[in-house]
């Protein structure tokens, strides 16, 4: 570490290699800051990251954590911030995620300049209790007192923290990297394995929980009339054990479900493969999926809550959240003009590569750094 980098460390996460929305800007934040300028130095989970990986100019600090749904994340988040008390001294820290906001008095005892970044409203989340999700919201008023500068990866959530908090909150979107295209050989070797043919209509999420909508798209898929049509799911199903069984009760012999995928290029081959991504979420930031799927040209249905549309503005078909009739009735016309379609494609994919790449939005993040 050269003695002119400033070094900015990153707390709130459970670690690199990305895992989640918040996981997946931070990774994106650190490989592309200006390497003459600044170190990063990421706070990871031992019992979640590889001690292997590592990312060029990027400290990865492996920190203990409890067993357990409620004690990991919170145990982790504490001895992230007594480690960055103890053993460093960082020029400023970069918080991601409101509810890891407790352990901010902790991190004031000793660092100045704090940034903090939502990445969404934790206690929105259906896998959580009332209990845990009433002290979640409660961390909201430490982000927004206890921070020197604010910022959220959605538009609507930072108006709504400005209107309640009286005070600033610079929006920030997520980037996404232009990535090459998987070779035709590995995405037929990934269909393959899976035993799936091209040209089907697909979701993806890391988490499939009811506000990801996956039950929706499902409900609307059973009355498409196309004996043909396919249907592929891919995530993590066992999040929530009675959500799991209603989705499999949904399904038919047109649906294929696959579980997460953590292989980056395997799921480009399946997104590759699709004729159709459906983002049918009720509850989101800005969604690194759907930005991926404009990224890559696919034809996209996505539901019309404000952070998808301050995402995607005028490039995709849009339905109503929740209503099975309207995403029925736009999985029809889009299945049957494909064309246009990925007319509208391109479109997303050219407003994505100008407003959402993150060598122009880690810009924005340097500004604040200083």
């Amino acid at each position: 570490m050269a003695e002119s980098q400033k070094k900015v460390a990153y707390l709130g996460l459970k670690g690199l290699p990305f895992s989640g929305g918040a996981e997946s800007v931070t990774e994106g934040i650190v490989r592309h800051l200006d390497p003459e300028r600044y170190h990063a130095i990421v706070y990871c989970d031992s019992r979640i990251v590889p001690k292997d990986f590592s990312i060029p100019n990027v400290t990865l600090v492996h920190v203990p954590s409890l067993p357990g749904k409620h004690l990991r994340a919170t145990t982790h988040f504490i001895s992230s911030a007594v480690h960055a008390l103890l053993h460093h001294e960082y020029d400023l820290i970069h918080l991601h995620n409101a509810e890891a906001s407790f352990i901010l008095p902790l991190l004031k005892l000793r660092y100045p300049r704090i940034i903090a970044t939502s990445h969404g409203q934790a206690q929105a989340r259906e896998k959580w209790g009332k209990l845990a999700k009433t002290l979640m919201a409660l961390t909201e008023i430490p982000f927004m007192r206890l921070s020197n500068t604010v910022t959220s990866v959605s538009k609507p959530l930072a108006d709504y923290y400005e209107q309640r908090y009286g005070r600033p909150v610079l929006y920030i979107p997520n980037g996404i990297d232009e990535q090459p295209l998987v070779p035709p050989e590995k995405v037929n070797a990934v269909l393959e394995k899976y035993n799936i043919e091209p040209g089907y209509v697909m979701f993806a999420a890391g988490r499939i929980i009811p506000s990801k909508g996956a039950h929706t798209l499902m409900e609307a898929f059973r009355e498409l009339d196309d004996p043909d049509a396919r249907l592929i799911i891919v995530g993590d199903t066992k999040q929530i054990p009675a959500y799991e069984k209603r989705l499999f009760a949904l399904a038919d012999d047109r649906v294929t479900f696959i579980p997460f995928i953590s292989d980056r290029e395997e799921l480009r081959s399946l997104l590759q493969a699709a004729k159709l991504f459906v983002f049918p979420s009720t509850i989101e930031a800005m969604s690194m999926m759907l930005l991926q799927v404009a990224s890559f040209g696919i034809p996209a249905i996505y539901s019309d809550i404000p952070e998808n549309l301050a995402a995607m503005p005028t490039s995709g078909v849009v339905f109503k959240a929740g209503n099975v009739e309207d995403l029925e009735q736009k999985l029809s016309y889009a299945l049957n003009n494909l064309q246009e379609m990925g007319s509208l494609a391109q479109v997303a994919q050219k407003h994505v590569q100008s407003e959402h790449s993150w060598d122009r939005i880690v810009r924005e993040y340097e500004r604040l750094y200083g």
